[in-house]
């Protein structure tokens, strides 16, 4: 019995030996890991800590190029904190940038992701064949790619609401209903908006230092008066800048939407307004003004021009600058045609069918300020043909002569010639194009000229009712006057040779339905038909394939004059 006692006694003391080992250990772990910091100190001094200070300055995260880290963890670990504050607080400067200026070069898609993107950035600028191609290869590499797109670009919600289960009872409480944020009110409309910016100022910048005195604003001490002669100027030179001056501050946005004056001397300008459109021809397919009435055409010079008097008194110049039928000129108009065709099986392969061809080609408009314009049918895309696209580049190749672009000697204050007539040309397009001065396009601009057809155009007046368009439009084309409305653009080109002429009836509308959307940039086909000058014979086209046009800004051609 004493023998079990001791033994159970012994065991004891044991356990409790162990148990005291145990919690010793941590502590003499520790207290030796002081001395190891302690003299590795050199060491440390060579690595960046890990770990952010509780608080930081917003400065303090964006680094500089001299920055190194020696810690690979860190530095990928701060990369995407670094360019998402770079992305946010890069100002772009040349916004209106359009996507036909030629960017470097990019690396070819090597995964399924990339091919898909690759696809889709294609389908979106109307190349169905390249784009049709990267998909085939983004499945191929992997069945399930578009998930993956949807999940890198299309994230879903964080938070979802959460609802009750079917079979819950009735008692239980839904925290679907229930939120610890208080209802959001009703958003002001915006005109109340922009009425409550009526009282406001200019604020200038405050000081960099607190305390200090802050940095001049001359613009904030300026009457009323004369800024809004300043913004009239600003309007209009361009439209949109004198839009994107309602992002400065509450004062230039109140002015920018509620001055009628200046949005009255935009609409019925000549830079950008109505009184820049042409409801007449004004020129032969060639160019020239026309001076003296040709024989047998009908030409109403009763029509009244489109000017104040064809709009009411209490009218919105800002609405009718928007909305109202109106041709642009500082940029082009691009139609892409898609279509499939079958092909033929190779000689040298052994298929059971046929390949399927997808077909792509695109159409170009140009529009002048002096009534005539420029249209050519090829299948190369809109970046190689955009720049190119320019009355010296055409007069160049019409007349095969080197001096041609010098003669013109265009001032691009004005835009006229030294004969004092209107020309229509941009000093920034012939720039882009390499024709200015003695000068000689390049050969792809060369080759791409020669297929383009120059022309005329005219927009029907606003007044002309079907029964006026029976007279003042006969001799347009064989199709039904009843489809004539007031804004219908009309075209008149060069044909395949000299015996024959073409002749387009498009309408104007708008691409999307919101009423914020961009209007006028869309021309939908109602005609096309080919005259001969020497049957007096009409035959129209088929349109089975063809597209609407959509209006893209180009920067090079600058204004438009």
């Amino acid at each position: 019995m004493d023998d079990s006692a001791s033994a159970l006694e012994r065991f004891r003391q044991q356990w409790k030996e162990e148990v005291n080992a145990r919690a010793r250990k941590p502590q003499g772990q520790s207290s030796k890991s002081k001395p190891e910091r302690t003299r590795r100190t050199s060491e440390a001094r060579l690595e960046r800590p890990t770990n952010k200070p509780p608080t930081r300055h917003l400065v303090a995260d964006i680094k500089d190029e001299l920055d190194h880290y020696s810690d690979e963890d860190q530095a990928g670990e701060s990369s995407s904190i670094l360019a998402q504050g770079v992305e946010g607080l890069t100002i772009h400067d040349n916004i209106d940038d359009d996507e036909f200026t030629r960017r470097l070069p990019q690396k070819e898609p090597t995964s399924a992701l990339e091919h898909f993107e690759h696809a889709v950035e294609r389908e979106r600028q109307g190349n169905l064949g390249d784009s049709l191609a990267h998909y085939r290869k983004a499945y191929r590499l992997d069945a399930k790619v578009d998930q993956s797109y949807r999940q890198k670009h299309f994230p879903p919600s964080k938070s979802k609401p959460t609802t009750n289960p079917s079979n819950a009872a009735a008692t239980v409480p839904s925290t679907a209903h229930h939120s610890s944020k208080e209802p959001l009110e009703d958003p002001i409309p915006t005109a109340e908006l922009i009425d409550s910016f009526a009282h406001c100022r200019i604020q200038g910048v405050p000081p960099v230092i607190e305390g200090d005195h802050p940095p001049p604003c001359p613009i904030e001490k300026l009457p009323t008066e004369v800024l809004l002669d300043l913004l009239q100027h600003v309007a209009i030179y361009d439209p949109a800048v004198f839009s994107r001056l309602a992002l400065v501050c509450k004062k230039l946005a109140y002015h920018v939407w509620t001055d009628n004056s200046i949005w009255k001397r935009i609409a019925l300008g000549s830079e950008f307004g109505l009184g820049g459109q042409q409801y007449h021809f004004m020129t032969d397919l060639q160019g020239r003004e026309l001076v003296f009435r040709e024989v047998g055409e009908d030409y109403d010079e009763d029509l009244p021009a489109v000017g104040e008097s064809s709009f009411p008194k209490e009218i919105l110049w800002r609405d009718v600058f928007h909305n109202h039928p109106r041709v642009r000129f500082t940029g082009v108009y691009i139609s892409t045609v898609n279509y499939t065709r079958p092909g033929g099986a190779s000689a040298t392969a052994y298929t059971w069918n046929n390949p399927i061809h997808v077909v792509t080609y695109y159409r170009y408009l140009r529009f002048f300020r002096d009534g005539t314009c420029m249209s050519l049918l090829t299948v190369e895309e809109p970046i190689d043909v955009v720049h190119h696209l320019t009355p010296e580049n055409l007069a160049y190749v019409r007349s095969n002569k080197k001096d041609v672009a010098s003669s013109l000697k265009i001032t691009p204050a004005s835009g006229k010639s030294a004969s004092g007539k209107t020309a229509t040309s941009t000093s920034t397009a012939s720039a882009a194009a390499g024709s200015s001065g003695n000068v000689a396009p390049p050969p792809a601009a060369q080759q791409i000229m020669k297929h383009v057809l120059r022309g005329r155009w005219r927009l029907c007046h606003p007044s002309l009712d079907n029964s006026a368009a029976e007279v003042t439009q006969e001799g347009i084309g064989p199709s039904d006057v009843s489809t004539l409305a007031p804004g219908d653009l009309q075209i008149e080109t060069e044909g395949a040779g000299p015996r024959y002429r073409y002749t387009m009836h498009l309408s104007l509308k708008s691409a999307g339905r919101s009423k914020h959307m961009t209007r006028n940039n869309k021309l939908n086909w109602k005609g096309f038909w080919s005259y001969n000058l020497l049957t007096d014979d009409w035959s129209e086209f088929s349109l089975r394939h063809d597209k609407p046009f959509y209006f893209s800004r180009v920067k090079a051609y600058g204004l438009g004059y």
